[in-house]
């Protein structure tokens, strides 16, 4: 579950094109909270602005 977890976060930040220490002061939340994702469950609200950020950014590339 920890690789699986890891893995998911490493491609949501990829995909909406930002590092941890980058969501980290976007939503006021620590580094070191957002690693711990790694461990446990990422929050629903993080998964949501994350894929929602990504979408946004193909479509911008789209115009």
């Amino acid at each position: 579950m920890q690789d699986d977890n890891k893995l998911f976060l490493n491609n949501l930040l990829k995909d909406a094109q930002l590092t941890r220490a980058e969501l980290s002061r976007i939503t006021g939340i620590s580094t070191r909270q957002i690693s711990n994702w790694n461990n446990r469950e990422i929050p629903k609200w993080a998964i949501a602005y994350l894929e929602l950020r990504a979408k946004y950014l193909r479509l911008l590339d789209k115009i």
